[in-house]
């Protein structure tokens, strides 16, 4: 009695377990690390995706197909591997500039969609072809596979360009009152390197060709609430010294806080911003109590020409990066008109206002 027991007991927990029916074993598949796009003459999808080394004698695995469209070109690189491609471990997506240019949410629909993909996955756009990037030599320590998502990652933590997801961008898509923004990457011929060059702007889900450069991005990410672990400026502060180093000034900026607003007649644009900061560097030996005031009025002035030119670039390229016609359609319907926005945008005054204050003047603070 007692084993027939036991059978049946035996017996019901195996029916009660499941198996794993959707698993991928790593043996059957090629992780795909890094993936860029491009759009062909003809309007086809280019797929370039690099796979890191199975060990460290191997290279990495280059690829690149074409299809007629984003889940086409996934088949068509199956027909060339010995494994099935995953994208689920992808780190970074590099956009060609021509794909860009285009109304790219036709290219990210199959990826936003696809559960293979990783919605994490760090997205980029690189002033040349994506393949061309690619397919450079690039000097590196890191294997060349995960290089991308190293550089971004660094990137954003010194505040010179922000964290955007696959996820993040289509958010941004979806959304018509909103301008998309990414990270701008070109290849530095000399190092061998990619380098960030700052933040590429769109205006309808197209980039518009323009970009910020690192200087104004660190300002763009200040003025967006959304900057990494390290905020550093350095800032030309004077212009008659016998030194050259003794111009410049390095200051961290430990805390801000950026309110905006738009004005109820549509006329201008106003940036709040509050800082917080220290001063680095000076080669000018000890900051008496007087120059530390003397240097804050000047570094007040200068970050605020900075923000007010960052704010009038995105208006020349009528990128609008922060949102502004959600925050009028919703808080100031009776001026909201979704036709002229665009024109209302470039005509807006902008002004910026910077409070400021020195919180210490040595490296140790």
């Amino acid at each position: 009695m007692k084993k027939t027991s036991g059978a049946l007991i035996t017996l019901s927990c195996l029916i009660l377990l499941s198996g794993c029916w959707d698993q991928n074993l790593l043996k059957d598949v090629q992780l795909i690390y890094t993936a860029g796009y491009d759009q062909t003459d003809n309007g086809e999808v280019m797929a370039t995706t690099l796979a890191p080394p199975i060990d460290d004698t191997d290279q990495v695995n280059e690829i690149t197909v074409t299809g007629h469209t984003m889940r086409d070109s996934m088949l068509q690189m199956d027909h060339l591997i010995d494994e099935l491609a995953d994208f689920s471990k992808l780190q970074t997506i590099i956009i060609g500039n021509d794909l860009a240019a285009e109304e790219i949410y036709s290219f990210f629909d199959e990826m936003y969609r696809n559960p293979q993909y990783n919605l994490h996955a760090r997205l980029a756009v690189t002033d040349r072809p994506a393949n061309e990037l690619l397919s450079l030599q690039l000097e590196t320590q890191k294997d060349k596979s995960e290089y991308f998502k190293g550089l971004l990652e660094s990137s954003e933590l010194t505040s010179l360009s922000p964290y955007v997801s696959l996820q993040d961008a289509c958010t941004s898509i979806f959304n018509p009152e909103k301008d998309l923004y990414l990270p701008y990457i070109s290849y530095d011929e000399k190092e061998k390197r990619a380098r960030l060059e700052g933040i590429a702007l769109f205006h309808k889900n197209r980039f518009t060709g323009v970009h910020l450069n690192t200087e104004e991005s660190v300002i763009f990410n200040i003025i967006n609430n959304d900057t990494g672990e390290t905020v550093r400026v350095t800032r030309r502060v004077h212009d008659d010294r016998e030194l050259e180093v003794e111009n410049w000034l390095t200051a961290e900026i430990k805390q801000s806080k950026t309110r905006m607003k738009v004005s109820r007649d549509l006329k201008t644009w106003e940036a709040e911003v509050e800082m917080e900061i220290v001063i680095t560097e000076y080669g000018q030996n000890k900051i008496t109590k007087e120059k530390e005031e003397e240097l804050e009025k000047r570094l007040k002035e200068i970050l605020t020409d900075d923000i007010e030119q960052v704010m009038a670039k995105l208006q020349s390229s009528q990128s609008d990066t922060f949102g502004l016609a959600n925050r009028i359609s919703a808080y100031n319907d009776e001026n909201w008109d979704p036709d002229t926005w665009d024109e209302t945008y470039k005509a807006l005054e902008v002004q910026a206002k910077v409070e400021m204050k020195v919180r210490g003047t040595g490296i140790i603070d």
